[in-house]
Parts: structure tokens; C-alpha cells; sequence
């Protein structure tokens, strides 16, 4: 068995008598030990060694004529150093039991009398330099652990700040996010009811988007390019729209403010401009320097475009998030065939890469829910939000179905499932517990469910890879639509996608 480095290493003897005779006849002795042997004729040598020299052990004659061993000892006592520095006294005289007392309360550990059994004296010097040593490494060991009990002290310390800083940060977005969907709530124009509604969940729509884009890359940026793909697929069956730009990642604290400013451009130009028409054609570029980004937003329409008389509260959510919120400059040209806008940005809200990414926005075909596929449908749902809870009932009633439940928690849910189910509903984490209990329930009955999440669908266990997955907040059509696919599934079909 290999030896630990603290079981080899040498370590000092100081060997302390005034004849050279005797201090020879130590170290023949005690050199078959392997060890450093320090040698003193007098006590100030021997003290002028010490200071110099880390000693184990220290042989000391008791009788001596300067300072006497006892003297030496006393001396040896008083320095920090050498408290507990073992020292063994050499005695040619016989000494009494006060002495011996006197040798021991003085910090000696052992006699050897003279003459000196060489067999006796190196046992008893073994186990002393043993015993340093494992002082030693016993000391090496505590001062490892508190370093280590140091150091996971100050990463606990630090984990506990970062969680803190955390629930700062997820508080500050939160109240941030529900700002602005206040804001959004009470600027937006009430004229028409369904007209409000459509703006409000467009624009609230507008942030998801955005805070997808961000969670998927644990907040360090949402891609211009996705975020524009977002925007613009719902009005490609009308249109050709191009896009053309470096890999753009905008920062978290500005994402949602350009998304809104880009939503509310798509949206006008769906109503007025060339997303209104098939004949017309939308290209979006944009280009990222040391100290700004320019985007450019051009409009070509197949009819003529006047300059609008006033602005609207969609221009005017456009101006306060490029200049209020982004601190950027916004110019348009309001031309006979179309908008052109350009955006110019600083630099810090971005980062780049060296990917480019150029396309074109294909003519996108959107798959249509089956509705007659819901009517009379029963469907499970299992929400502990009270008012998304309300609102997916009411969805799923105007789509013709009917709602069991909607339940709280998976045990309620549990307790009263029915047989006559033909699909479920899903909140992933309700009651603060993850509803895969319930879920392996309905696949063991064959009954098709979507989970219903906050979170990213990657959260989910894998072993549910094959169920669909709707991320908050839920968009109607996409609600009707995954029911409506799911709905289709034959038992079979149910456990082959399972």
C-alpha cells in the first residue's frame, strides 16, 4: 500500500547534550530512523536551532551547565511555537519523584536514563516523530475542511443571493408584464366590443410571444428572426414577405417593447396597408453595427396609400416603444405605394452572431379546427387558476363541448373521472403538484389529454413525449384546433402517440 506524503517526509530531532560524546552516540543511535538529526552543545544553540528549524522532537540532558534541561524546557514553553513541541529528558542521575513531577509539569513527555538502551530509545522516539506526523496531518485535514466548510459557506451565501436576486427579477418582470397589459387594457380604443377584445389579445399575444422566445434561451436574448417569423406567419396566405438580416438576439429588458412595436406595424399594415391584399409585398431588413441597429419596415401595396389623417393608438404604441422604451429614432415615409419605417436603435439592446438568415415568408396554409369534431364533446379540465379556468370553459362551451369540471387539483379530478370522457384538459402543475398521476390515468383508459403549461414543454417528463403540449396563454384557435386533432384519435392512435 502506497504511503500517504505525510508517513515519508523527514522531519527534525534536536538532540541537546554538552558533551559531543553523548550527542554521538544519540546519533548513531538514531539514524537507522531515517530523519533529520539537529545537534545543540548548549541550550542557546539549542534555542538559536529551534528558531530556525521546525523540530518534532527534542532529546534534552537534564543536567547541563549554562541551563539545565528543566531551565531549557521552561525556556522552549513561553514561545507560541513550541508548546507543544515533545520533548524527552536524558537523565545520568537518578532522579526523584518531584523531579520527574517537575520534568512533566514543564512539558516533558518521557525520561530515558543513562545508560541508554539504544533498542529502547529508538522505540520511543518512533512513536513521538509517528505522533508528530499524524498531528500534523490531522492538522493539514482540519484546515482542508474548514477551507471547504469556508468555501461552501460562501456558496451558499451566494446561491442564496442569487435566488433572492431571482425572485427580485421574476417579481420586477411580473409586475412589469402586468403593467403593461394594464396599460394595454385601458389605452386601447373601446369603441366596438369585439374590436377591443381583438386588439387587446393581439397585443397581449405580441408579449407571449416574446416571453417564449426568451424562456427557450433562459432569458438571454428572444432572435429578431423568430420573433419576426411570429409576427408576420398569420398573414402570409396574403402576401409575399420577405426577411432579411443577420442573427440579431434582443435583449430581455427591451423584447417585449419591440415586439409590440412590431405587432402593431404587422397588424396596420394587415388592415391598410400591403398585408391587406394577396398582390401585396412586405420586406423587412435590418443591419447591426458597433452602435446601432437599423431595421427597415417597406411596404408595397397594389393600391394607392394615403397619409393617414391622424395617428392612430397603434402608431402612437410604435413611437412610445421604439423612442420612450428602446431610446431609438423612428422615421416614416408615407408613400403612394406603401409604408416605408425605419428604426434605428442602440447597439446595446442587441448581440450578434455571424449567421445570417434570408427567406422568404412562404404563403402558409393554416390548418382549420374541426368544430362539428367538439360538439358534444366532454372534456375534462383541470386548472388551478380560477380565471384561466373561466375563460377555457367558456372556450370549450362556445366550441360545443362540454366542460367537466373545471377542477383545482388532480385528486378532485381523480375522484369524480367518468367513463364518458372523450378528452382532457391539463394544467401541468396544479396545486402545487405535478399531475402525472392523473395523466397516466387517462392514458391507461385511452382517453386523449393536452397538457396545459406556464412552462416550456421540455419541463415535462419525457416519457410524455407524444402528448401535446399548448403553452400559456392559450389562443382560442389553437385551443380548437389541437382539441379538435386529438379528438380525431382512435383508441388505438390514442396509445400509439402515447
Amino acid at each position: 500500500m502506497a504511503l500517504m506524503p505525510e508517513e515519508t517526509e523527514r522531519v527534525n530531532i534536536l538532540l541537546v547534550d554538552d558533551q559531543p560524546g553523548k550527542l554521538m552516540s544519540y546519533e548513531l543511535i538514531l539514524q537507522g530512523l531515517g530523519q533529520n538529526l539537529l545537534k545543540a552543545s548548549s541550550a542557546k544553540e539549542a534555542l538559536e536551532l529551534l528558531l530556525k528549524n521546525d523540530v518534532a522532537l527534542i532529546l534534552a540532558d537534564v543536567c547541563m551547565p549554562d541551563l539545565d534541561g528543566f531551565e531549557l524546557a521552561q525556556l522552549i514553553r513561553e514561545h507560541p511555537r513550541f508548546v507543544n513541541t515533545a520533548i524527552i529528558f536524558i537523565s545520568a542521575v537518578h532522579l526523584s519523584e518531584l523531579d520527574s513531577l517537575k520534568g512533566y509539569e514543564l512539558g516533558g513527555v518521557d525520561y530515558v536514563p543513562v545508560p541508554v538502551v539504544p533498542e529502547v530509545l529508538r522505540a520511543k522516539v518512533r512513536v513521538f516523530v509517528d505522533l508528530h506526523r499524524k498531528t500534523r496531518a490531522l492538522a493539514r485535514l482540519n484546515n482542508e475542511l474548514e477551507e471547504r466548510v469556508a468555501e461552501r459557506t460562501s456558496q451558499l451565501e451566494a446561491a442564496i443571493q442569487r435566488q433572492e436576486l431571482l425572485a427580485r427579477e421574476v417579481d420586477h418582470r411580473a409586475r412589469n408584464a402586468l403593467a403593461v397589459i394594464q396599460a394595454i387594457v385601458s389605452l386601447t380604443p373601446a369603441d366596438d366590443a369585439d374590436k377591443f377584445a381583438a386588439s387587446v389579445k393581439g397585443r397581449i399575444r405580441a408579449m407571449a410571444t416574446a416571453h417564449n422566445l426568451l424562456s427557450e434561451t433562459r432569458w438571454s436574448g428572444a432572435d429578431l428572426l423568430r420573433l419576426m417569423h411570429e409576427e408576420l406567419a398569420p398573414y402570409a396566405p396574403n402576401s409575399r414577405v420577405t426577411v432579411d438580416g443577420p442573427s440579431v438576439a434582443i435583449m430581455p429588458r427591451v423584447a417585449q417593447n419591440l415586439a409590440l412595436a412590431l405587432h402593431e406595424l404587422a397588424t396596420n399594415a394587415a388592415k391598410y396597408g400591403a398585408l391587406s391584399s394577396p398582390e401585396g409585398k412586405l420586406t423587412v431588413s435590418w443591419r447591426l453595427t458597433e452602435d446601432v441597429l437599423v431595421l427597415e419596415w417597406d411596404e408595397e401595396c397594389s393600391h394607392v396609400v394615403t397619409t393617414p389623417a391622424r395617428a392612430s393608438f397603434g402608431s402612437r404604441v410604435v413611437d412610445t416603444s421604439v423612442k420612450a422604451q428602446l431610446g431609438g429614432k423612428l422615421e416614416r415615409e408615407w408613400r403612394e405605394i406603401g409604408l416605408r419605417c425605419t428604426f434605428t436603435l442602440p447597439a446595446v439592446h442587441f448581440a450578434s452572431s455571424d449567421n445570417v438568415h434570408a427567406f422568404v415568408l412562404e404563403p402558409h396554409v393554416a390548418a382549420a379546427a374541426n368544430i362539428e369534431q367538439l360538439r358534444g364533446r366532454r372534456i375534462l379540465l383541470l386548472e388551478d387558476e380560477p380565471l384561466v379556468a373561466m375563460m377555457m370553459s367558456r372556450l370549450v362551451t362556445q366550441f360545443g363541448g362540454a366542460v367537466q369540471g373545471p377542477y383545482a387539483n388532480q385528486s378532485e379530478a381523480l375522484a369524480v373521472l367518468r367513463s364518458d370522457i372523450d378528452a382532457a384538459l391539463l394544467d401541468v402543475n396544479a396545486g402545487d403538484e405535478m399531475v402525472y398521476p392523473l395523466a397516466d390515468e387517462l392514458i391507461r383508459r385511452k382517453v386523449p389529454f393536452i397538457f396545459v403549461t406556464g412552462y416550456q414543454a421540455d419541463a415535462i417528463e419525457s416519457r410524455f413525449a407524444g402528448i401535446p403540449v399548448l403553452t400559456k396563454p392559450i389562443e382560442p384557435g389553437e385551443l380548437a384546433l389541437t382539441l379538435s386533432r386529438v379528438l380525431d384519435l382512435t383508441p388505438h392512435a390514442v396509445s400509439a402517440a402515447l
